[in-house]
């Protein structure tokens, strides 16, 4: 005859044993880790592309701001902000702002000075800096702001060339 003592020793002794639902538990304490990294992989892929965006359309909008050939329609300006939305515009779409500011120095020695014309493309052999910002107001799947990132992200870049002579 079995005695209730003995059930419930074999019955701890079971349920010990048993390791049916562990595939469940560890699902529970792995996947906010795996999530976590998947979308942070997102995250930077994307940051990285908006960054990327930003150097391909301030070194075309240099290009052609340095050529001082004077487009069919419009102006330098109009032509150079025209190739950064191009390449930028759609950044737009999800909140971002883009801003492109030129500064004429005249001469590398007026850089740093107050010796400058700001949003002039220059003329003939003058050094003129280029700086196309985007502003993203959150990140895109929200870990920036997760982990206290400060926002809006702020994707820049300066270019300073010589205008053709």
């Amino acid at each position: 005859m079995k005695t209730v003592a003995g059930q419930r020793r074999r019955g701890l002794g079971g349920l010990l044993a048993d390791d049916s639902g562990v595939s469940a538990i560890e699902f529970v304490f792995l996947s906010p880790v795996v999530f976590f990294l998947i979308f942070g992989t997102v995250e930077l892929a994307l940051d990285m592309i908006v960054d990327a965006s930003v150097q391909i359309a301030a070194e075309s909008a240099s290009r052609t701001g340095l050529t001082t050939t004077a487009p069919a329609t419009g102006t330098r300006a109009d032509q150079a902000k025209s190739i950064v939305m191009s390449a930028l515009g759609g950044w737009q779409n999800i909140g971002a702002t883009v801003t492109i500011n030129t500064v004429d120095y005249g001469t590398y020695d007026n850089i740093g000075t107050p010796n400058y014309q700001a949003n002039d493309m220059g003329g003939f052999g003058d050094v003129v800096s280029y700086q196309i910002t985007v502003s993203l107001p959150t990140g895109f799947t929200g870990l920036p702001k997760f982990f206290g990132v400060p926002l809006p992200l702020t994707f820049q870049r300066n270019f300073l060339v010589q205008n053709e002579k």
